[in-house]
Parts: structure tokens; sequence; C-alpha cells
């Protein structure tokens, strides 16, 4: 990628799908079961790893998109940042420009249809780093990422970026590996998380409360993260096979846990809602997702 510089309780706003069959309580401010990565299969090494289930709530909006994080308070603003394996810049620096051109982008789309435009924050700690945040438990970890709807917030690890860089997370034990991942896995994880935050905007979670379950949720971010995809491939700033990074870590993250109410979409789904918006091109073009029967 040639980037430069009433919602009871819908848990788990993350690109991440629950990897295996356990309970998540779905109660708010309460943490859920956890993020899991498959250890068996072809593929590069898989281990098996922590992470909170993140808690989502309804919250207000700031008034700008602008980075986290104050003196004495952890944030992004200070520690280290993990370099990328052939990149003069940081994972920190790269995360935030893929952040800006997805915000330019649907902040373009939101104006041009008379809407005002979407306001976020975000914060992308570095290896160790915690991040406060409203939704449960509390903090960040290393594994995460995740939109909270409490502070309007979008988290990415630093260390989960470059897990899902590397290809070596895993929500499923598919063991199918079809085509390498890479910078564009980590875009599309972004363009998930503020999927979310425009879900948010248009009061998705409040105003259909348990009409659409977490997966058709999920699902719908996959599509606008492939629509984004689509604007980035017209600018001109993607390298060949970028695509078919962002797809092969759908399919990676896909989950069959169809009896937990976080189940995110098999890998096929999640595959197919994110070639349907890059496909269709628009916002419009992932109305099926949320409203359709599957």
């Amino acid at each position: 990628m040639k980037l430069t510089s009433a919602l009871r309780a819908i848990a788990l706003m993350s690109v991440l799908a629950f990897a295996g069959g356990g309970a998540v309580t779905a109660v708010a401010a309460t943490p859920g079961g956890g993020i899991a990565a498959a250890s068996a299969g072809q593929g590069p090494a898989r281990s098996t790893v922590p992470g909170g289930a993140l808690q989502a709530a309804v919250g207000s909006a700031p008034s700008a998109i602008t980075p986290t994080g104050t003196s004495g308070t952890p944030g992004i603003g200070g520690g280290p940042t993990a370099n990328i394996a052939g990149s003069s810049g940081t994972m920190k620096d790269f995360l935030v420009s893929v952040l800006g051109d997805v915000d330019a982008y649907w902040t373009g789309v939101w104006t041009d249809d008379g809407r005002p435009a979407p306001f976020v924050t975000y914060a992308f700690p570095a290896a160790g780093e915690v991040v406060p945040s409203l939704c449960a438990p509390g903090f960040s970890d290393d594994m995460s990422a995740y939109y909270c709807l409490y502070d309007d917030k979008i988290t990415v690890s630093q260390s989960l970026a470059q897990k899902i860089w590397d290809g070596t997370l895993y929500a499923n034990t598919d063991g199918t590996r079809t085509h390498t991942t890479g910078d564009f896995s980590v875009a599309y994880v972004v363009a998930h998380e503020y999927a979310h935050e425009l879900q948010n905007e248009l009061g998705i979670f409040t105003s259909a409360g348990s009409i659409y379950p977490v997966y058709k949720i999920e699902l719908h971010a996959d599509c606008w993260a492939g629509v984004w995809a689509k604007s980035a491939e017209d600018e001109g700033i993607l390298d060949a096979g970028d695509i078919m990074e962002a797809g092969q870590t759908t399919l990676d993250l896909g989950d069959y846990a169809f009896d937990n109410p976080q189940h995110h979409g098999t890998p096929e789904q999640r595959n197919e809602a994110f070639l349907a918006g890059y496909d269709g091109g628009s916002e419009g073009s992932c109305d099926g997702w949320l409203n359709d029967t599957y």
C-alpha cells in the first residue's frame, strides 16, 4: 500500500472473531470471553493468544478526529513503536496514515450526502502500552483492535497489527492460505473499525437495538471496509495484491462459533462481505448485510 505519512450490550465491536465456543457475558461494562488464535493447520506458526473481549456501548462523539492520550495518561503520544519490516516508517505511522485516508474518504461521502462529518478519536498503543477505555475491561492490551461506543474511540495495538500483517493471527482452524497477508491486511482492520464508528453515527446500535445480531453488524462493517478499499484503489495508492491480502485476512478472522452471541461471521461470509463492498463501491451496496436474511 502506498500510503505515506437499545443496544443492551453488543460486545466486541472488533475485527476479531471469537474463536471458541465458550460463553460471552453480554452485560454492559463487563468483560466478555477472549480472543484466541488457533494452533493447528498450515501457514505461519500459530499460538494461543490472550486478549480482552471488549464491551461496546453507546457514547457521544467528540468534536474532531484526534489522537487520545495526555500528559501522564497512557496513549499514543509516547513510548516505543514497532518497526515495519521493509518500511522506513513505523507501525504507528502506517496506522495513522491509513486512518487519515479512511477518514478523508468517508468524510467526503458523509458531507456529500448532507450529513455532518464523522468524528472519532484513536489510539495505537505500542507493545506493552496500556490505553484507558470506557469499554470493559477499561483498558487496552497487546491484542486490542476495537471501536468503543462509550468514548467513540478506535484502538488498535501495534503488536496485534504486526501479527495481522505477518499473518500469524487466526480465529479458526481451517489452515487454508491462498494468498499472503501484508500491509493492506492491517489497513482492512482499521477500515473495519472505522465502519463501526459510522454505524454509530447513523444510530444503528441505538435505534436498531436487538434487530441486528452482532454478526450482521460485523459483516456490514467488513463490507464498508471493502467500499473504502475500492476508493483507495481508485486513488492509485494500492500495490498489486493488496486486495488479496485483505481478503486473506477476512478468511483468517472468520469463525464458526454460531451459538456464541459474538459470532462475527464465517470466513466465507467475511470474505464475501468485504468483496461485495469492493465490487459495489458505495455505501448503499452494503445494505443487504444488515437487512437481508442469510
